[in-house]
């Protein structure tokens, strides 16, 4: 494998007989960021466009100030070119330059990390964890104990410490809001309350004053995964994942024309893959697995079964990218933690790339093929420090891994 190693940098800072404010702490910090990132432009930018015909392959990593992370949903915004990762590690979304692999800055003022005694426990009790942006610009972002926020994006500048929400939601759950799509038709926000008893998908409207209008209760399931708009389906028709008990996850059909009474127009059974979902080519849907197993390709409007991708060893979060028509798919939480890509036109794995711990977040930008995967702190099933050793990053912080096709 190929990487790009990005050397630390050192900073000349006067110091002041003044106590550091939050404030000034991260922007040092963001400083100290964005001078690690510039170390490594000179020789990327001086590298070809990338071939998506090639392979694809580590490119760099991008590092992220604050605290290790510990993150979940990741998102691309292909109009404006940013990445934005869930980051409960730091309480904030951070925000990426998908152009030029770059730290932006953070979005804070939402709960972290689960708090000890926390009846939801660390990861149902932590937030922010799902994220989406809506066409007007607005960063919908799901927290700890049933809250969304809402943000105007349109005159955020970073590095974003200014930002405040314009809206918080509560969808009643007890613990996280977690997943979260967006269905442009109906206007309609919806979001996952996994560890509720049931389980309920949240139904918001995506307009002021963001009225929750109603909840889609599943008596029978074990959570509730992604949401995902499908525009083609039967003149657009939002789906999502919701994980069973044994063999019997499915995928959802809604109809939200009545969002105050969705209906449910189809199930399609898929065995233990009941996590991400994504819509590739041809009305294909990329079904995530738990579990290690192979993940699936059903057809989006009758839910066949077209593929099982031998070789793929499950996924959180999966990801369609349009500009190389592949699928992305992580799976990190073993002792050999791989990024999978996938073609979309044959549903055939092209490689097993290495990725890093805890990854299960991905996301692309189409315009040039740049592949994020958040890599989190070494644990005991995968050890080696890949963000300290790949990249030279500080250790035990965590970092985002870039991919991208060979030149």
């Amino acid at each position: 494998m190929i990487s790009h190693r990005v050397e630390s940098a050192k900073l000349s800072l006067n110091r002041s007989p003044k106590k550091s404010t939050p404030t000034a702490l991260f922007l040092l910090l963001l400083a100290v960021a964005f001078v690690l990132a510039l170390s490594a432009r000179s020789s990327l930018d001086a590298r070809p466009k990338p071939n998506a015909k090639k392979p694809v392959k580590l490119l760099g990593g991008i590092y992220l100030p604050g605290n290790p992370l510990r993150f979940d949903i990741s998102w691309v915004d292909q109009a404006t070119g940013r990445y934005y990762l869930a980051e409960s590690g730091n309480g904030g979304v951070d925000v990426i330059d998908a152009e030029n692999d770059l730290f932006l800055g953070r979005i804070t003022g939402f709960h972290g990390l689960g708090l000890p005694g926390d009846p939801c426990g660390p990861i149902e009790g932590m937030g922010p964890n799902g994220v989406v942006v809506t066409p007007n610009n607005q960063l919908w972002a799901d927290d700890a104990h049933g809250t969304v926020k809402v943000f105007d994006l349109n005159k955020a500048e970073p590095p974003f410490t200014n930002v405040s929400p314009i809206a918080t939601i509560s969808t009643g759950a007890n613990c996280r809001a977690d997943e979260i799509g967006f269905d442009p038709k109906d206007h309609i926000i919806m979001v996952g309350n996994p560890e509720e008893k049931p389980p309920y998908a949240a139904i918001i409207s995506s307009d002021p004053p963001y009225t929750l209008l109603s909840k889609v209760p599943f008596p029978d399931a074990r959570g509730f995964e992604q949401p995902l708009w499908d525009p083609e389906l039967k003149g657009g028709r939002m789906l999502a994942t919701v994980p069973g008990m044994g063999e019997t996850s499915k995928v959802v059909v809604f109809n939200l024309k009545d969002p105050k009474s969705p209906t449910i127009e189809a199930t399609y059974p898929t065995g233990n893959c009941g996590s991400g979902l994504v819509l590739g080519p041809s009305g294909h849907l990329l079904v995530g697995c738990g579990g290690g197993k192979p993940l699936i390709v059903i057809d989006a409007l009758t839910g066949k079964l077209l593929a099982s991708v031998e070789g793929t060893k499950g996924a959180d979060e999966v990801w369609y990218n349009p500009g190389d028509n592949s699928y992305y798919a992580p799976a990190g939480f073993g002792g050999n933690p791989t990024l999978s890509v996938i073609d979309a036109a044959t549903n055939k794995l092209l490689s097993n790339l290495p990725a890093g711990p805890g990854s299960h977040s991905v996301a692309a930008y189409r315009e040039n093929n740049h592949i994020f995967v958040p890599i989190a702190i070494p644990t005991n099933a995968a050890p080696t420090d890949v963000c300290n050793v790949m990249f030279g990053f500080p250790a035990k912080q965590g970092c985002i891994a870039v991919y991208a096709h060979e030149n």
